[in-house]
């Protein structure tokens, strides 16, 4: 005799697991032995968004909406793992962009939403470059004492040098560098060239900053904001590239 499918549930939920089959009952050859949380009869059909579940007078079909779903107050994606309808608050629906809102029905795009979030977008990629800008200027300059010792040496320097690089009359700053076998007009060349290139860093870092910021601004008015992104984050390595070598060389 073949044994009859069994049905079995979960003990906690009565959600339908799977099948199986009866075991024979050794005390009663006509007898089939049904464990617990199994049922003879079987579950109706089950779709997809669906489970089965048995409330103890039969199976019954009930939402499920479990794994993935969302908050409706921030688009979150979080773990759901209840059956059932979901609770207020959660949908299966993702949120399109940070510029929807949850209106009870769905995702809706708000004017004003997305006005501040390209604000604040524009503001943010702004204040990298100028992050960006800001070290890298530190990184030529050193710290503001610093700087006015260079702007000083290359200031005396290009006196002396316009002066004809006179043997009586070498400027202190020329001199103090005038070390490790360099003769006092090597040390005043020495510090218009590293001066010079200061200097030019310093001007492509504050042209990289002003240009990139402009372009940020004009592609998020335009709405393109993948190419705003781009544009800081080519701008920032431009940045960084120009600072390379310069600052610091002269102690």
């Amino acid at each position: 005799m073949t044994a009859p499918i069994i049905y079995i549930a979960h003990p906690l939920t009565g959600e339908y697991l799977g099948s199986g089959y009866a075991d024979p009952d050794p005390l009663d050859s006509g007898n089939w032995l049904v464990p617990g949380h199994a049922y003879r009869d079987a579950p109706p059909l089950i779709v997809q968004g669906e489970a089965a579940v048995w409330t103890g007078r039969g199976w019954s079909l009930r939402p499920d909406r479990r794994g993935q779903v969302y908050r409706t107050d921030t688009g979150e994606a979080v773990m759901h793992d209840q059956l059932g309808e979901l609770p207020q608050g959660l949908t299966t629906e993702p949120r399109p962009t940070q510029d929807y809102r949850w209106d009870s029905t769905g995702w809706v795009l708000d004017a004003n939403l997305k006005t501040a979030n390209r604000l604040a977008l524009t503001t943010g990629l702004c204040q990298q470059i100028d992050s960006a800008a800001d070290t890298a200027r530190r990184a030529v300059a050193g710290d503001p004492l610093r700087a006015v010792e260079y702007e000083r040496s290359a200031a005396e320097a290009q006196a002396f040098k316009s002066a004809g690089y006179p043997a009586n009359a070498v400027p202190r700053t020329v001199s103090a560098w005038a070390i490790g076998g360099r003769t006092a007009r090597q040390a005043a060349d020495s510090i218009l060239v590293e001066s010079a290139a200061y200097t030019e860093a310093l001007y492509q870092i504050r042209e990289a900053r002003l240009g990139a910021k402009e372009m940020v601004r004009q592609a998020m008015a335009a709405g393109e904001m993948d190419q705003a992104q781009d544009i800081a984050a080519e701008t920032i390595a431009s940045i960084e590239s120009a600072i390379s070598g310069i600052g610091n060389v002269r102690g």
